[in-house]
């Protein structure tokens, strides 16, 4: 789910437009459910121990028009701020064959080649070290670990995860 920009000299790894949306659909309908089912939730709740019990059932009470449609409603707002929050915020590597930036919602910095001693995936997140060892970076980029691998591999960075599959074989065999 990358959005990969191949050019001659750069490649742009990041969140592409589809799964955003798809990020602001899914919370905000979630949201918008939780909203509609939060009555219900609130009148079955008289098993859990929860505290002020009384106040939360009163609360799963009111049928009001307002309630009845505001509660999904600013509850599904509340899901698109979290959305948003989550797209801004998503990790976007830039990588040239002399740097690597890395954008994270407004901030921007970058790596030069000579900071970068490794390159790996650890989990679901990707790891560029310094030579020293010092995490210069440690997040989640989108693409699943083959392109990710292909995209640092191509710009001669030091990858040192494993490859896999049949993209791994050819890309393997063409930096050899």
């Amino acid at each position: 789910m990358s959005e990969t920009h191949p050019t001659p000299n750069r490649t742009v790894l990041e969140m592409t437009q589809s799964t955003k949306i798809f990020v602001w659909l899914a919370l905000g309908g979630a949201g918008v459910g939780l909203g509609l089912a939060l009555p219900w939730l609130l009148q079955n709740a008289a098993n859990w121990p929860i505290p002020y019990l009384d106040v939360l059932k009163f609360l799963g009470t009111i049928d009001s028009p307002l309630m009845v449609f505001g509660r999904p409603a600013m509850l599904g707002l509340v899901g698109l701020v979290v959305a948003f929050f989550i797209t801004h915020e998503a990790a976007k590597l830039t990588l040239t064959d002399a740097e690597i930036r890395i954008t994270e919602g407004d901030d921007s910095r970058i790596v030069t080649r000579e900071q970068v001693g490794g390159v790996y995936r650890k989990g679901g997140k990707v790891r560029i070290e310094s030579p020293e060892g010092r995490v210069l970076f440690n997040d989640d980029v989108e693409g699943g670990g083959a392109r990710i691998a292909e995209a640092f591999i191509a710009h001669g960075y030091p990858w040192e995860g494993t490859l896999t599959g049949p993209r791994a074989a050819h890309t393997s065999q063409g930096r050899k």
